[in-house]
């Protein structure tokens, strides 16, 4: 399927050679394409193109998104609404969006802002932590690719990616559940790449971060699209080994790039409540192990750990 943008100059890398943009009616996409322009597109006519990036899904790079669209991608599928399989789409900037748990996330231009789609039939029980690791995986290793192996973030539990300890990504995964099937997934990933939001300092939250930071040629509006293609060849062929049933690659993945394993580190409730100052940790100790359900061993801590906000400590 092609790439419809309503930012063709923004979106020109992503064109296949020699191609152009045309102007299409949304209604000369076919259906699908079509819905799926007007949910996440806008009111005017889309810019299309042929690009290698999309591969066979529908991709939408739209300029600025007046809300999250992975939120809009669950309440069309709440309300009984479909998608086509492996849609993505792309805010280059936009409003009320958010990272994990509902906290705001700062969409600024030239950072990648993606959500996808997934249709699926697999078994929840196999499959569900797979899920969950999978846009943290895929986004650390398109990173490593798309930098030439300069740049190989860790992973924080369980949803961070960290360089030098500062938080340069985050990722979001979402299912729906049929019996003992996952249906379907949603993927959400918020990447600094260019610029690094001001936020209010937390003692429970890293400092952001962003790529170009840490590595040159990532400090133009364009760095985005960089991105884009790697990544979304690391989310197929995450999809791929959960289909086939090797889920488990996924969580070796993930503990090869583990920040906090063999760290000391200090687990917080998920709800702090109105004074952050007045909660106390829910444990503390060093990683031992990252277990198979995502739960971690500490030392000294007789239960593994199972939910929590964690703060990476300094050795002693």
């Amino acid at each position: 399927m092609p790439l419809l943008t309503d930012t063709p100059h923004a979106a020109e890398p992503l064109l296949a050679a020699g191609m152009r943009w045309e102007r299409v009616d949304p209604a000369a996409l076919g259906p699908e394409a079509a819905d799926a322009w007007r949910a996440f597109g806008g009111d005017g006519l889309p810019w299309v193109g042929p690009s290698p990036a999309a591969g066979a899904r529908l991709l939408i790079v739209r300029e600025h998104a007046p809300a999250s669209q992975f939120a809009r991608m669950q309440e069309l599928l709440a309300a009984g609404g479909e998608l086509p399989d492996g849609l993505a789409c792309v805010a280059l900037r936009g409003r009320r969006f958010q990272g994990q748990r509902g906290r705001s996330w700062k969409a600024l231009r030239g950072n990648l802002h993606l959500s996808v789609y997934l249709a699926l039939d697999l078994a929840a029980a196999e499959s569900q932590v797979g899920l969950a690791l999978l846009p943290a995986v895929a986004t650390a290793r398109a990173i490593e690719a798309a930098s030439g192996g300069r740049l190989r973030p860790g992973t924080k539990w369980v949803n961070d990616l960290l360089l030098g300890g500062c938080k340069v990504a985050g990722v979001l995964t979402a299912t729906q559940l049929q019996g003992a099937r996952v249906r379907h997934a949603l993927l959400g990933i918020g990447a600094n790449l260019v610029r690094a939001p001001r936020l209010p300092p937390s003692p429970r939250v890293p400092e952001p971060g962003c790529l170009a930071a840490f590595a040159e040629g990532w400090d133009d509006d364009g760095a985005w699209a960089r991105l884009l293609p790697p990544l979304l060849r690391e989310i197929d062929a995450g999809r791929a080994a959960l289909e086939a049933g090797d889920g488990a690659a996924l969580l070796v993945a993930y503990r090869e790039r583990a920040a906090f394993l063999g760290r000391p580190v200090t687990i917080w409730p998920v709800d702090e409540g109105p004074d952050p100052d007045a909660v106390r940790p829910l444990a503390r100790g060093r990683v031992l192990e990252l277990l198979p359900d995502l739960s971690l061993r500490l030392e000294g801590v007789a239960e593994p750990v199972r939910s929590g906000r964690m703060t990476l400590d300094e050795d002693d």
